[in-house]
């Protein structure tokens, strides 16, 4: 586990459905628009979606997914 994330609380729903919602916006802008997926696009959206930095947002982001059993994004 990362330091910087070692002592992040665990994600609640109103967190999970932000990183969902962010997830699937990324995801249907690619599929859909041709956008490419990139890591700054992906924190963008998380950041709008949880209102905080892009940097923190990621942190969340890597919370969540470790939580359904994901590696770590870093």
């Amino acid at each position: 586990m990362h330091p910087e994330t070692r002592d992040a609380p665990t994600p609640g729903e109103v967190e999970r459905d932000g990183v969902t919602a962010a997830a699937l916006t990324v995801v249907r802008r690619a599929c859909v628009e041709g956008v490419p997926v990139t890591r700054e696009s992906f924190a963008h959206e998380v950041s709008v979606a949880l209102e905080t930095s892009a940097p923190k947002a990621m942190e969340r982001v890597d919370a969540v997914a470790q939580c359904l059993g994901v590696s770590s994004l870093e």
